[in-house]
């Protein structure tokens, strides 16, 4: 699994509350250099053949490595050659909160400006990677008015989860949970429990709660993407960390339970990680985004 630590140390930040140092400054994503591979097949594809598989979908998931740049190149060429293809389509953003929905609509809008729009939802507090990595996608849908969704749980919400586990929220924290909260995948628990028992010091009760933290994660980000496909005809077109949607077990398989179907998921890649990407099963996503090693 690429990256396994990312999201162990997610969610120690979440536990512990500790801000998340900026990445360095990026230029603006020049054009992707990466080649394209059909899972199982091993197909080669190019950017436009990637594109009308795609359309076929009902929801796009595209992971990210959160702070790495040709991970945030591919999101952008991916969402370019769909609306291409398809003007409805709409950007559905781990990054930002559900309660911050209305600063977003704004934003595209026009009716308020780029920084306005992060102090609004608390870029550098409630996400903290650097806003340059965004900036373009964010662009993108404000020049032709593409709606972004606000899918993620209230930070409060997951840090006490992960803090306290589900049983110490009180009754107000409790009312912000997802209406279904499916705690017993052992496939999506196996594979979240590999990649936190890599963090240091991780003991049975603190993995027991993280977990807990990660499906509330998950299953917000489902909720919300099943409420918008209920009320849009728009194709979804969803921005999260890889271990959000690897094997579709995150976020794809709990939006499916909630009538959200068909999916595709892209998974960014490096090439050093491509070997392993093919042997994995079930496999790792419909296509895999595999660009030069960092």
């Amino acid at each position: 699994m690429p990256r396994p630590l990312t999201l162990a140390l997610a969610l120690v930040t979440l536990a512990c509350a500790t801000p998340r140092a900026a990445t360095p400054e990026v230029a603006t994503p020049m054009a992707p250099r990466a080649r394209i591979v059909a899972m199982p097949s091993g197909e080669t594809l190019s950017l436009d053949e990637l594109a009308e598989r795609l359309l076929e979908a009902r929801v796009v998931y595209v992971g990210e490595h959160h702070d790495r740049v040709v991970d945030h190149e591919a999101q952008r060429a991916i969402v370019e050659a769909l609306h291409a293809r398809d003007a409805q389509i709409a950007i559905g953003l781990e990054m930002v909160q559900r309660p911050y929905q209305s600063a977003l609509d704004e934003y595209v809008a026009r009716t308020i400006d780029e920084a306005a729009l992060l102090e609004q939802i608390d870029w550098s507090e409630r996400w903290g990677f650097d806003f340059a990595l965004y900036r373009p996608l964010f662009a993108l849908a404000r020049q032709h008015g593409l709606p972004l969704v606000a899918l993620n749980a209230p930070s409060e919400l997951t840090r006490a989860v992960a803090r306290g586990g589900l049983d110490a929220l009180a009754a107000e924290q409790r009312a912000m949970l997802p209406a279904e909260l499916d705690l017993e995948s052992a496939p999506h628990r196996r594979m979240v429990e590999e990649a936190l028992r890599e963090h240091p010091g991780m003991t049975d009760a603190m993995l027991e709660r993280y977990y807990a933290a990660q499906v509330v994660w998950d299953e917000t980000m489902a909720e919300t993407i099943a409420a918008f496909a209920a009320r849009s005809p728009a194709k979804l077109v969803v921005l999260a960390g890889v271990m959000h949607v690897s094997s579709g077990l995150g976020i794809p398989a709990r939006a499916a339970r909630r009538g959200v179907a068909p999916h595709a998921i892209v998974l960014p890649i490096a090439e050093s990680e491509l070997d392993e990407a093919l042997r994995a099963d079930p496999p790792l996503a419909d296509f895999l985004w595999v660009a030069p090693d960092p």
